[in-house]
């Protein structure tokens, strides 16, 4: 059996266990029968790219970490694993080498930018929000766009030489955040391929 197809299996099976979800509670979730979430479990059929999305998007799991898992050999070994700081900063490392710029960019301004924010108090109030139902989270996600909006139009940014946001990531986060949140979902997905710029 292919090694992409076994580890993709196992993510996928590690994702439903982790969420709680029966087969077939899966199965109504994603619209599929669970017969056909049996067989990609087990590794018997391949499943798109769209529908493992869609299947870690249902489980509530991280997409990009569980994705990561079923493409890079060694990743889904760490899953389930309480790992070492050491193994923790080299699964970092990674993950940073395949990085876009942007995301780069904006790492290094949440740790050095002058924006007049302690990086570590930035990184808590992201993680404590990330604590909060989803429909918590839409709405602060609508009142930061709506703060940096008000910002813009009236020259009050603190740092406006700094990266800037790329508005269309946050509102299709917005968009795709409420949808899922309408519909009782814990969690979302963005697309940063379909935004322009």
């Amino acid at each position: 059996m292919d090694e992409y197809l076994v580890r993709t299996a196992k993510a996928l099976e590690i994702a439903r266990m982790r969420s709680g979800l029966s087969q077939q509670k899966l199965a109504a979730k994603m619209g599929v029968n669970r017969g056909t979430i049996a067989n990609w479990e087990q590794g018997l059929a391949a499943i798109s790219l769209p529908m493992a999305m869609r299947w870690f998007t249902c489980c509530g799991v991280s997409v990009a970490r569980y994705m990561d898992a079923c493409i890079h050999p060694g990743l889904l070994e760490h899953l389930e694993d309480d790992l070492s700081d050491l193994e923790k900063r080299q699964i970092l490392i990674d993950a940073m080498m395949e990085c876009s710029s942007y995301e780069i960019d904006a790492l290094l301004y949440i740790r050095y930018g002058d924006h007049g924010s302690d990086h570590i108090g930035v990184l808590t109030e992201i993680l404590a929000n990330l604590h909060t139902p989803l429909k918590d989270r839409v709405a602060v996600c609508r009142m930061v766009s709506g703060s940096y909006e008000m910002a813009q139009a009236t020259g009050t940014d603190p740092d406006p030489n700094g990266t800037t946001p790329k508005m269309e990531i946050l509102y299709q986060a917005q968009d795709a955040g409420t949808e899922a949140a309408m519909k009782s979902n814990d969690s979302y997905t963005v697309n940063p391929n379909n935004i322009s710029g």
